[in-house]
């Protein structure tokens, strides 16, 4: 494993860490995940809250009866599962002291490394004008280091088609995987990127990442903003009321973020650049249910 993207540290959290697939997928084989499914395993595994669009004949009535809460009984069988890391290399995510994309990368090793510690395939793809397959799916234990490798590789491009990569994504491999995408999400398009994930078939998880500094700004009096994709830039002066304000309006776009993707049915953790992979994973990704 090359040093520069993943320590010794990051290797014994892969080893601690499985993925959970919540749906059946076409185009897997019996592998060695074992995949939470409604219906037809072999084993109880667990149970989930009933979500819109599930099988009412998956709820436990009885659970019902006592609890009063809609509960899906979950199974759990031996399936091969094959992971899909989407990366945004806007320019955008080349911002922050320690830049957004550095950090997507680390977390796409560590999510690929467990995929590939469970016997299952990952694949890394990026988003620009178009779709492009840095990776393609391995299974190999082997073929850890030649993903770090290949994460290493991924710079930013000077300005992406989100919704198009989407559109590729889904022709591609829609309904034959598991899809995380590493984004901020700052571009007008997101609505789009989140229902075209969902309209793939794929079960999908939305990891948003974003620097300290755009959740709290440390900026103050006279400033001059630059729009990293190319817009150009802007003066203003930042007081109490301009960072108020600011603060409101990203709180909005989260919470409509959020809604947006637990409407169509996708997973959704929001990370900071400056929390330890470590709490990462065992707090917003756990926490989010793609990790257990």
């Amino acid at each position: 494993m090359d040093h520069k993207l993943l320590d010794n540290k990051d290797l014994q959290l892969i080893s601690q860490l499985s993925l959970v697939a919540k749906r059946r997928m076409a185009g897997l084989v019996t592998g060695e995940q074992r995949s939470p499914i409604q219906g037809g395993g072999i084993e109880f595994a667990d149970y989930r809250e009933y979500q819109p669009g599930d099988d009412i004949r998956q709820i436990d009535w009885s659970v019902f009866l006592r609890l009063r809460r809609l509960l899906i009984k979950l199974c759990a069988e031996e399936k091969e599962l094959t992971l899909m890391l989407l990366l945004d290399n806007s320019r955008s995510m080349r911002f922050g002291k320690l830049d957004k994309l550095w950090v997507a990368k680390r977390i796409a090793g560590i999510l690929a490394g467990i995929a590939l510690n469970d016997g299952n395939r990952a694949g890394i793809i990026t988003m620009g004008k178009n779709l492009t397959e840095v990776f393609r799916p391995e299974r190999s234990r082997a073929s850890l280091n030649a993903v770090s490798k290949a994460l290493l590789t991924i710079e930013p491009v000077e300005t992406i088609d989100p919704v198009t990569c989407v559109r590729q994504f889904a022709s591609r491999y829609g309904h034959k995987c598991m899809v995380v995408l590493l984004s901020d999400l700052l571009f007008p398009e997101w609505p789009k990127v989140i229902t075209g994930l969902a309209a793939s078939g794929c079960e999908g998880f939305i990891i948003q990442v974003l620097a300290p500094e755009e959740l709290n700004p440390p900026y103050m009096g006279e400033v001059t903003l630059v729009d990293l994709e190319g817009s150009g830039e802007i003066s203003l002066h930042a007081d109490l009321d301009t960072t108020q304000k600011y603060r409101r309006e990203l709180a909005l776009f989260l919470q409509q973020v959020r809604k947006s993707c637990h409407r169509n049915g996708l997973g959704h953790a929001m990370v900071k650049t400056n929390q330890s992979l470590a709490r990462i994973l065992y707090e917003d990704l756990r926490k989010g249910g793609i990790l257990c």
